[in-house]
């Protein structure tokens, strides 16, 4: 019997598409493009680790507080409402404020921002807590 003579690509030759490429230039190409100097969406894969781990203690963090300024807008709601509606000291403010650690030089532009959009405020205690927690760090 006589052999037939195979092509090269069999499959590339019935269905018209291209051999897949090999798996490790491919990862080797995500390597080298991770380990850039530059910015780029690919992290380093070898810092992944340290950062899920980083990330899970600054989320916990963050919600900690967050839960903090939270339950002080929530007790506190009405004396926080009319200290950002008259002038003078504002100890219920200035605490939640605290608790979301805004910086002091940004807290005057904060209370006129809230005095601004006091209505929305009255209604909702949790815009409250997030206009908080978006000046803080």
């Amino acid at each position: 019997m006589a052999r037939r003579k195979e092509k090269p690509f069999p499959m590339a030759a019935r269905s018209g598409t291209v051999s897949p490429m090999k798996p490790a230039p491919a990862i080797a190409l995500l390597i080298c493009a991770a380990c850039t100097q530059e910015a780029n969406h690919i992290p380093n894969p070898l810092a992944l680790p340290g950062q899920a781990v980083t990330a899970g203690w600054h989320n916990a963090a963050y919600n900690a507080r967050r839960a903090r300024v939270s339950d002080h807008v929530t007790a506190q709601h009405p004396a926080i409402l009319s200290e950002i509606a008259r002038e003078g000291p504002t100890p219920q403010l200035t605490k939640a404020m605290d608790l979301a650690r805004v910086p002091k030089p940004r807290r005057a532009a904060l209370r006129a921002g809230l005095k601004s959009d006091i209505a929305l405020y009255r209604a909702d205690k949790e815009a409250l807590t997030v206009a908080l927690m978006v000046h803080g760090p």
